[in-house]
């Protein structure tokens, strides 16, 4: 009989486990979700690069989801146990509080020693390989940083078109210049369309074009000029213009030293790395408090299930009647109390009022006390 109630509770309580998971999933996705949607529909990036960089983001989210549906799922599931007398049901054939808690003690330490391996090892992997790809799109794709009436730096060059076809790759009313110095170049307005003239700059030049259709490379962008002309200041003369008109005209504007291989943040290094940065850091005197923090929050989040089970255990057995409600209620305030808390500590341990592998735990010593103190309130009624 117990082991059918344990078998039970286990049942009750992953389902609205899974729910939380889903619920905060989408959530926490949302932050990414506009940029992605942004480069397929606008910027005509293909729906299988998004659809990977979803899936990239997924294990991220997970280290920071995972946590919140364990309080979640544990707070309404036993919230309606309580609110429909299963409880006092259970309590009555026998069981004391101690054994209505084993089951989803064991189940969420299991889950904690999970994200023990995929926090240290798995997310900073999959971290990597949402930013190669994202970096990878941004050098192969040029085209997706084009906006139209919007000016786009490309090193040197200056480029801006009044429309663009992402669909065909093909730029109106462009304008290309470019510059020795930032400042030697002018912006006027004509009409409502924008014009660019240099300054007194022998080097400083534009080409202009009614359309233009854009190829990319690895390393630029090729650019087929149709109908326009190219100006460029007179050297001998800087207040006179040389023009020259065409009907076709082939320009590449190289990209190859602006889109430069990225350097790994924090967070695609696996925890045995971090290690060794650390002490290489210590050995020379570098500041490391980045690497640190980066460190022991993977174990804070892999520990903080153990945290949160602890104190929604016994809040979920006290609820009673409107059980459900007041655990949703409840898990919302715990997760904003514990946030809070882990803002302080990372506060702190940034300006190194205290050292971080002390107070990064200070989020989950504080849920874990709190969890102790009610669990033994509750045992003793």
């Amino acid at each position: 009989m117990i082991k059918k109630l344990h078998l039970y509770i286990i049942k009750e309580s992953l389902g609205y486990f899974l729910f939380g998971v889903a619920v905060f999933s989408v959530l926490l996705l949302l932050d990414y979700v506009f940029d992605l949607v942004d480069l397929f529909l606008s910027k005509g990036v293909a729906l299988f690069a998004i659809l990977k960089l979803f899936a990239f983001a997924i294990p991220n989210i997970l280290t920071l989801a995972i946590p919140m549906a364990v309080l979640f799922g544990v707070l309404i599931a036993y919230g309606r146990l309580s609110e429909d007398n299963e409880i006092t049901a259970m309590k009555s054939s026998g069981m004391n509080y101690k054994t209505l808690s084993f089951p989803v003690i064991i189940f969420i330490c299991t889950i904690s020693f999970f994200l023990l391996f995929f926090n240290h090892f798995l997310a900073p992997a999959v971290n990597s390989d949402f930013r190669n790809l994202y970096q990878e799109i941004l050098t192969k794709r040029p085209l997706v940083r084009f906006t139209e009436k919007t000016i786009i730096e490309l090193g040197e060059h200056r480029l801006y078109a009044n429309k663009v076809n992402r669909k065909n790759n093909i730029l109106y009313e462009v304008s290309i210049y470019k510059f020795e110095n930032k400042d030697n170049y002018a912006v006027y307005e004509n009409n409502d369309n924008k014009s660019f003239l240099p300054q007194n700059n022998d080097k400083a030049w534009r080409i202009a074009a009614s359309s233009a259709k854009v190829k990319s490379r690895p390393d630029g962008i090729q650019v087929f000029l149709h109908n326009g002309y190219w100006q460029k200041a007179d050297p001998s003369d800087t207040n006179n213009m040389i023009h020259m008109t065409f009907k076709s005209y082939c320009f590449f504007i190289p990209i190859g030293d602006i889109v430069k291989e990225r350097a790994l943040t924090v967070s695609e290094i696996s925890s045995p790395k971090l290690l060794e940065t650390i002490r290489a850091c210590k050995k020379q005197n570098i500041p490391f408090t980045v690497c640190e923090i980066e460190f022991w929050i993977r174990w804070i989040y892999a520990f903080a299930p153990i945290a949160f089970v602890l104190i929604a255990l016994p809040i979920g057995m006290m609820t009673g009647k409107g059980g459900k409600t007041i655990g949703f209620g409840m898990s919302l305030c715990i997760i904003l109390v514990y946030y809070t808390l882990l803002i302080l500590a990372l506060n702190l341990s940034e300006k190194e009022y205290a050292p971080t592998n002390l107070i990064m735990w200070l989020p989950n010593a504080a849920v874990t006390a709190a969890g102790i103190c009610l669990f033994i309130k509750t045992i003793k009624k």
